[in-house]
């Protein structure tokens, strides 16, 4: 299974460490994947598209405790 979102496919970039003396070594700067049920179906997601996921729940939320507050 790859590692790689479900939903936009992002993945694994590359880039160096740098020490003090200008050594440049490899490295691998990983997605922060999830794993999340979504409809049924365990799926790896990065935490932007699971909130993207999430946004009208949290906007209908929101308009409740604004409203509730008045």
């Amino acid at each position: 299974m790859p590692r790689a979102c479900a939903i936009c496919g992002k993945h694994a970039a590359f880039g160096s460490n740098v020490s003090h003396s200008k050594v440049h070594t490899h490295r691998r700067f990983d997605v922060n994947l999830q794993s999340v049920l979504v409809k049924g179906e365990k799926l790896l997601l990065c935490t932007r598209c699971r909130r993207d996921l999430t946004k009208d729940a949290r906007m209908a939320q929101k308009k409740a405790r604004a409203a509730r507050a008045r």
